[in-house]
């Protein structure tokens, strides 16, 4: 009988034990699940703090009310606008950046397009979209350069990309032609560093 009740307290005193060492696994499990989370939430707020620009006010707000590009579809983690203009025509409209400001403006056509052949519905693309950002983009210097040839382009891999020679917006302003396999992109970006 003393046997069976020695027995009896030691297996008690090992379940015990093994259950605290459970519970301590368990409650360890969950302090660390909650530290992995806090210190996510600590790196995207030193992010947001480390950004000159502020990514939460970098909206499509900009885009609201234009009744050319109505239906688009906005993309809030890469803060660009995707719009289908026809069946071969499909324009990117991207705004935002952290350490960079980006306003581009990009227009995929599904076929290849050559540049001189096309150069003037090319730059009435580029004109266009700007008319219609003004707000955004400088419409008028933009126009002028491109109705006096006042751009210089440099050869790339697979295009080229053009700086407007315009004092106000030389810096800040480019154009970008490639050719990707069966398609053609080109647009116009702003950048602010």
């Amino acid at each position: 009988m003393k046997l069976h009740f020695f027995v009896f307290i030691i297996v008690l005193l090992f379940s015990c034990k093994k259950e605290r060492t459970l519970s301590s696994l368990r409650l360890n499990d969950v302090k660390q699940s909650v530290s992995i989370e806090s210190e996510k939430s600590e790196n995207q707020n030193r992010q947001n703090q480390d950004c000159i620009f502020d990514q939460s006010t970098q909206t499509d707000a900009f885009l609201k009310g234009i009744k050319e590009l109505e239906g688009y579809t906005w993309d809030d983690d890469s803060k660009s606008a995707e719009i289908v203009l026809n069946d071969h025509w499909f324009l990117t409209i991207t705004r935002g950046g952290c350490d960079h400001f980006l306003l581009s403006a990009e227009f995929l056509y599904d076929r290849n397009l050559e540049f001189e052949a096309n150069k003037a519905a090319i730059f009435e693309n580029i004109i266009w979209i700007t008319s219609l950002l003004k707000e955004e983009f400088e419409f008028e210097s933009i126009k002028s350069c491109i109705e006096e040839d006042k751009l210089t382009f440099t050869e790339t891999d697979n295009g080229f990309y053009g700086n407007f020679m315009d004092s106000k917006i030389y810096e800040m302003y480019t154009f970008d032609y490639r050719k990707e396999k069966e398609s053609t992109v080109f647009g116009i970006s702003y950048y602010l560093n």
